[in-house]
């Protein structure tokens, strides 16, 4: 079931919610095994077999992570096994078909598997934990089942993240949840009604704006610069809208149980370098990145060259993580090679500046170049094909290739896109609400922002489409 589903809001949330403040009363322990089971049910209604995946890969790790911890020596070879376990497991359902299908399309065709929904935040969830457990963060009566199945299975982030760490969530396990509680529950229902608006109201909708440029493009057709810019511009605000508008209600749903969970989205498309950019994007992916893959490569310990190359390697393979395609495999190299030049100049060309001139090279322009930077790579995350992604590229960036002939959308449609900007690089992001009324605001403000959450939610509850799945759900 989908968060931004009847299903879930009129009928799993609340049970769930419900269930388990009561059992929590009785005995605690009990309490979080219900939140397991639930988040089992919530994974099963998907597809049942699934669950079946998921299970397999929960319980294997888990017994994997009880061997580390019971070896004094915590041995490399058992840490490798069980990271080449999960990777090899990731690898057959996610990019066999891609693999073989460079040889043949029909051998491709004849080993297709379908892939289980968020099997690669699930995995990625347990490299990091075997990878904690090994370095000693974790300590063996830390790692008991009840804490560790919750933890992985967790119905917010099961789906599409954020990425849980350990440390996110096990003191909340021993009771933590209930600190505030009223507070958390009224904070959750807005940042949920938050949350659905983005998805229904505004991503739903940029979604038809943008679908049929890039369907054009990929089939081959042709299409002016005017629908390519509108294509491009749309699809960036309906995938901001789509996985922040999921990620509030992520933490909604978790903070409607009690739990903390981080945030995923820090007003991404304000950011003046694209380092900036991916301190406010997919927050929970870049700390993953960084402590998981960037820092085990060397981080800047190896001097300057090898630096660079751990940064376009992690980005390259957080392309890939994206899904089985060159495009995402353009896609991260072309963000590993945006962050490479920006520390160059960052390191290099900005110390040399005279300090009174810094800022004209560092702010509109600097913002200016980022958001080009990102809208280049959101055509080839977004396209099908490699030859639309380049015929759209021309049609934005190519100065010879450029046409403006034609109407590229109607009159609501750009006001769509334009509202949409506006929201995104204006208004006050989701975290900032959270953090405002957590803080002990949501006394003086709860009318107004019950009011507005509530008309909200109501605009957006009565859109809902059953045919409209969130965007990172393929990955």
């Amino acid at each position: 079931m989908s968060f931004a589903s009847y299903v879930y809001i009129l009928a799993f949330l609340p049970a769930t919610c419900l269930g388990f403040w009561l059992i929590q009363r009785i005995k605690l322990h009990a309490a979080l095994w219900y939140l397991t089971f639930a988040s089992g049910v919530f994974y099963a209604y998907w597809n049942p077999r699934d669950l079946l995946i998921a299970g397999a890969s929960v319980i294997a790790n888990y017994f994997a992570a009880k061997a580390l911890l019971s070896s004094k020596q915590r041995p490399r070879w058992l840490f490798v096994g069980a990271v080449a376990a999960n990777l090899l497991a990731l690898g057959y359902y996610k990019y066999l078909a891609f693999l073989l299908g460079l040889v043949s399309v029909e051998l491709a065709s004849a080993h297709s598997v379908s892939l289980p929904l968020g099997i690669s935040f699930f995995t990625f969830t347990q490299i990091a934990y075997l990878a904690d457990c090994r370095a000693g963060k974790i300590k063996p009566e830390q790692h008991v089942p009840r804490d560790y199945f919750l933890f992985v299975s967790f119905f917010p982030h099961l789906i599409a993240g954020p990425i849980l760490h350990h440390s996110d969530v096990f003191r909340q396990f021993r009771g933590g949840f209930r600190d505030d509680r009223a507070t958390k529950i009224a904070t959750g229902i807005i940042l949920f009604s938050i949350g659905l608006f983005k998805k229904v109201m505004i991503a739903d909708n940029l979604s038809l704006i943008a679908k049929p440029v890039f369907s054009l493009a990929d089939g081959g057709t042709s299409v002016s610069s005017g629908q390519a810019w509108v294509g491009a511009v749309a699809y960036a605000m309906q995938l901001y809208f789509d996985f922040s508008g999921y990620s509030d209600m992520a933490v909604a749903s978790a903070l409607l149980i009690g739990f903390r969970i981080p945030f995923n989205f820090d007003s991404p498309y304000r950011a003046t370098s694209i380092i900036e950019f991916w301190r406010r994007w997919h927050m929970t992916l870049s700390r993953f990145l960084r402590d998981y893959l960037y820092i085990p490569l060397g981080g800047n310990q190896k001097g300057e060259r090898r630096r660079f190359l751990n940064i376009f390697t992690t980005m390259l393979l957080g392309g890939i993580w994206h899904g089985a395609g060159v495009n995402f495999v353009i896609w991260g190299a072309l963000h590993g090679l945006f962050i490479v030049v920006n520390h160059f100049w960052r390191d290099y060309v900005v110390p040399a500046m005279p300090a009174a001139g810094r800022s004209r090279y560092l702010g509109i322009p600097g913002y200016i170049l980022t958001m080009a930077c990102v809208l280049l790579g959101w055509v080839f995350f977004r396209a099908e094909t490699v030859s639309g992604a380049f015929m759209l590229t021309t049609r934005l960036f190519w100065l010879p290739q450029m046409s403006f002939e034609g109407s590229p959308a109607t009159t609501s449609e750009l006001s769509l896109i334009l509202a949409a900007c506006l929201i995104a690089t204006t208004l006050p992001n989701s975290r900032q609400v959270h953090d405002h009324l957590l803080s002990g605001n949501l006394a003086q403000h709860w009318r107004i922002m019950g009011m507005a959450a509530g008309v909200l939610f109501a605009v957006a509850f009565v859109a809902i489409s059953p045919d409209s799945p969130f965007l990172y759900f393929q990955f």
